[in-house]
C-alpha cells in the first residue's frame, strides 16, 4: 500500500525534466558544432553586407490622400459605397496590377522620355488618428517615381468613376428594361378590361348580383321554415299515432291543439265536465243521477275528441308530406339561383382581379420611372468620398540603415545556425544518457562513470583516499551490481571487459574496477588480453617484460614469473607483453584455458581487458570463455548503430552481454544528479577539519 503513490507519481510526465534533458543536448551539439554558428553568421553578414554594398540606390516620394466623408444627397438619391472592409478595400485597390498598368501608361504618355521599364514600389499604410491614406513609392529613378506616385493617384480616381459609371449605367439599362416590360403589361391589361366591358354590362351583372343574392336569401329562410315544420312533425310519429289504442303524447296533443279549433274546444270541454265530476263526487255518491249524466256526457265527448283527433292526425299526415314536397322545390329552386348567383360573382370578381393587377403594375411602373429620375441625378453630381490632400513629394535618396541590415543579417546566420544545429542533433545518434542506453537494448545498465580529467591522455587509477568521490562512488556501484549480478546463483568469477569500438575507455575502467574490488579484501587478477594494443602497464606502473604473450608461447615459463603484484594489496595484474602476429589463436589455445583454470582457485576474480569487438575477432571468439561480459559505452561519443553491430556479433556467438557501464558522463547530464550527493556526504570524512566556508563551497556544489 505505501508503494502506490510512488507509483502513481511514475505515471506523471515531467516536463521539466524533459527540458533539461533537451538543454543538456543542445548544449553537447552547441560544444561539438560551435563554430557552424560563426559560419553562418559570417555568411548572414557578409550576404547583407554584400546587397547593402551592391543595392542601387533607391528613391522615395510620399503622398497622401483623404476621405472626406458622405455627401448627402436628395432623399433616394445617395451613392452608396459598402463600408465592409472599407480600409483594405481601397489600399488593395490602390495596389492593384491594373491601376499601376494605368498608371505607368499615363506616366509614359505624359513624359515619354523617361524610361519604361524603371522599377518602382508602392507600399500604402491608413493613418492611426485620422481618416487619410498614406501611400509611399520607392524607385530607381527620382523623376519616374514623382511622376508614377501621382499617376496611380489619379487613375485610381479615374477607376473608381468609371466603375461608378458602369453601375450607374448597367442599373439605368436593367430599370428601363423593366419599365418597358411594364408598360407592356399595362397595356395588355387596359385591352383586357375594355374587352371584358364590351361583352358584359357591368351595371347590370352587379344588379343581377344583389338580386340573385337578395332572393336566394329569401328562398333559404323559407327553407328553413319547412325543415322546421317538417322535422317537428316527423318528431310526432304520425304513422303511431293514427293507430287504434295509441295514445298521444303532450306535444302531440298541444300541436293537434294548436292547428284544430274544434279539437281545443272539445278538448276544453272535456276538461271542464271531468272538473265538476271531480267536484260532485265529494258531496255525491256514485250512482248520484248527476254524476252519472256527467259520466255519459265526458264519455261521449271523449269519443267526439277521439274523432277529432284521428281527423288531426290524417290532416296532420298530409301536411308531412306537402311540407316534403314543398322543400324539394325550394331546395331546387336554390340551387338554380345559387348557380345563377355564382355566374354573376365569378364575372364580378375576373372583372376586379384585371383592375387590380392592372393598379398594382400601374404602382410598380410609377416607382421604376422615378428611380430612373434619380440615377439621372445622382450621376450628374459628383459623389467621391476619396480626394487627394497631398500629390507626390519630389523623390530623394533615404540614408541607409547598415546597422539594421547587419543585425537582420546576423539573425538570419543565428536562426540559420541553430536550424543546421537542430538537424545535426536530429541525426546525431551518439548515446548520451542511461535513459538512450536503455531505451534502445535490454540489457540492465550496472553503473556509470561521470567524466574526469586526464593528464597524458590517461585517467589517473583510483587510490586508498582518492579525493574523486564521485569517480570512487561510481565505482563502488559498479563493484555492487557485480557482486550482486546473479542472486541466485554463483557470482561471475571470470569477468570480460570490451567496447565497440577504440577510444571508450574500457582499459582504465577495467583496472579502476579491479581497484575497487581488491578494496572490498577480494583476491583481484587484472588480466591484458588487449595483444594488439594493450597498455595496462602504464596504468599501474609495472614492467611489461613477458606478459600474456610470453606465457602463452614459453610453455617452459611459470605464470608466478609473470604475474606482477601492484600497489594496491590484493590487486596483481598481467601485462599484454610483446605484440604477436597471431594474437586471437593464442587466446584460443589449450594453454591458455590450463593455465587460467589454474588461477581461477587462487584468486576471487580475474578480470580480461580485451579489444574492442568492431576492431578484431579475438573478442567474439574469446568471450565464450568468461563468466560474465561487460560492455562498455562511452557518453556522447559511441554510436547506436556500432553498438547493435557489436552486440549482435557477440549474439551469433552465443554470448549474452550481462550488463552496460556508461562512460565519460557529463555530470550535468540530468539524470546523472544524484551522484553529487556523494560529495556532500563524504565531504567531512575526507576532510574531517573543514572549516564554514568548506562547508558551504561544498553544498553549493550539490
Amino acid at each position: 500500500m505505501s508503494e502506490l503513490p510512488f507509483k502513481e507519481a511514475e505515471k506523471e510526465f515531467d516536463w521539466s525534466e524533459m527540458l533539461h534533458a533537451w538543454i543538456f543536448r543542445a548544449r553537447i551539439v552547441f560544444r561539438r558544432l560551435w563554430w557552424v554558428f560563426i559560419l553562418t553568421i559570417g555568411a548572414g553578414l557578409g550576404y547583407q553586407a554584400y546587397m547593402e554594398l551592391n543595392r542601387d540606390p533607391l528613391y522615395v516620394s510620399s503622398a497622401r490622400m483623404i476621405i472626406d466623408g458622405r455627401i448627402e444627397l436628395p432623399e433616394g438619391a445617395n451613392y452608396v459605397e459598402l463600408l465592409s472592409n472599407f480600409w483594405g478595400t481601397q489600399m488593395e485597390l490602390m495596389q492593384s496590377p491594373m491601376v499601376k498598368r494605368r498608371a505607368k501608361e499615363r506616366v509614359m504618355a505624359l513624359h515619354p522620355e523617361l524610361s519604361a521599364d524603371t522599377f518602382v514600389r508602392i507600399s500604402v499604410s491608413q493613418s492611426s488618428d485620422a481618416n487619410i491614406f498614406r501611400l509611399v513609392a520607392e524607385g530607381r529613378d527620382p523623376k519616374y517615381t514623382q511622376y508614377f506616385l501621382d499617376a496611380l493617384m489619379y487613375e485610381y480616381l479615374n477607376y473608381k468613376k468609371e466603375r461608378r459609371a458602369a453601375s450607374s449605367e448597367n442599373t439605368f439599362v436593367s430599370v428601363m428594361e423593366k419599365v418597358l416590360e411594364y408598360q407592356h403589361q399595362i397595356e395588355d391589361l387596359e385591352q383586357q378590361r375594355l374587352d371584358f366591358q364590351n361583352e358584359n354590362n357591368i351595371v347590370f351583372l352587379q344588379e343581377q348580383g344583389n338580386n340573385a343574392g337578395a332572393y336566394l336569401a329569401e328562398l333559404n329562410a323559407k327553407a328553413a321554415s319547412l325543415r322546421t315544420q317538417l322535422r317537428l312533425l316527423t318528431r310526432m310519429d304520425l304513422k303511431a299515432a293514427g293507430k287504434d289504442g295509441h295514445e298521444m303524447t303532450p306535444l302531440m296533443e298541444s300541436i293537434l291543439a294548436e292547428n284544430d279549433e274544434e279539437f281545443a274546444e272539445a278538448r276544453r270541454t272535456v276538461d271542464k265536465l271531468n272538473a265538476e265530476l271531480s267536484e260532485f263526487q265529494i258531496y255525491m255518491k256514485p250512482k248520484h243521477p248527476k254524476i252519472i249524466a256527467l259520466k255519459r256526457e265526458i264519455e261521449r265527448k271523449d269519443n267526439m275528441l277521439n274523432i277529432y283527433r284521428r281527423q288531426s292526425v290524417t290532416q296532420l299526415a298530409q301536411r308531412q308530406e306537402q311540407l316534403t314536397k314543398n322543400l324539394a322545390d325550394v331546395d331546387e329552386m336554390i340551387d338554380e339561383q345559387e348557380q345563377e348567383a355564382l355566374k354573376f360573382s365569378r364575372l364580378l370578381a375576373e372583372f376586379e382581379r384585371i383592375g387590380s393587377r392592372l393598379e398594382s403594375v400601374t404602382k410598380i411602373h410609377s416607382r421604376l420611372l422615378s428611380s430612373i429620375q434619380q440615377i439621372e441625378f445622382t450621376n450628374d453630381v459628383a459623389q467621391e468620398v476619396i480626394s487627394v490632400l497631398e500629390p507626390a513629394t519630389p523623390a530623394f535618396q533615404p540614408p541607409g540603415n547598415t546597422a539594421k541590415q547587419l543585425f537582420t543579417g546576423g539573425v538570419a546566420g543565428i536562426a540559420l545556425g541553430a536550424g543546421i544545429l537542430f538537424v545535426f542533433a536530429v541525426m546525431d545518434s551518439r548515446l548520451v544518457s542511461v535513459d538512450d542506453l536503455t531505451a534502445r537494448f535490454d540489457a540492465p545498465v550496472l553503473g556509470i562513470i561521470p567524466l574526469q580529467k586526464q593528464q597524458d591522455g590517461r585517467v589517473e587509477m583510483l587510490k586508498g583516499n582518492d579525493e574523486r568521490l564521485m569517480f570512487a562512488e561510481s565505482c563502488r556501484n559498479i563493484r555492487s551490481s557485480l557482486l550482486f549480478m546473479d542472486r541466485e546463483g554463483p557470482a561471475p568469477k571470470t569477468i570480460l571487459i570490451t567496447s565497440s569500438v577504440p577510444a571508450e575507455g574500457k582499459s582504465t575502467l577495467t583496472g579502476n574496477l579491479a581497484i575497487t574490488l581488491a578494496f572490498a579484501s577480494a583476491k583481484i587478477l587484472a588480466v591484458d588480453a588487449d595483444l594488439r594494443r594493450g597498455h595496462m602497464h602504464d596504468a599501474f606502473g609495472v614492467k611489461n617484460n613477458d606478459g600474456l604473450t610470453g606465457l602463452l608461447t614459453n610453455h617452459t615459463l611459470d605464470p608466478k614469473n609473470v604475474i606482477q603484484a601492484t600497489d594496491v594489496e590484493g590487486l596483481d595484474v598481467i601485462t599484454c607483453g610483446d605484440y604477436p602476429e597471431r594474437p586471437g589463436e593464442l587466446l584460443m589455445s589449450r594453454r591458455f584455458d590450463e593455465i587460467f583454470d589454474a588461477l581461477k582457485d587462487d584468486y576471487d576474480y580475474i578480470l580480461y581487458d580485451c579489444p574492442p569487438v568492431l576492431a578484431t575477432d579475438d573478442t567474439p571468439s574469446f568471450a565464450t570463455k568468461a563468466d560474465a561480459v561487460l560492455f562498455i559505452v562511452r557518453s556522447n561519443y559511441t554510436r547506436t548503430r556500432q553498438i547493435k553491430n557489436a552486440v549482435d556479433t557477440l549474439s551469433l556467438r552465443g554470448i549474452k552481454i550481462r550488463g552496460f557501464i556508461l562512460n565519460f558522463v557529463d555530470n550535468r547530464e540530468p539524470s546523472h544528479y544524484y551522484y553529487k550527493y556523494y560529495d556532500y556526504y563524504s565531504y567531512r570524512s575526507y576532510k574531517p577539519g573543514a572549516g564554514r566556508e568548506e562547508d558551504k563551497r561544498n553544498k553549493s556544489k550539490v
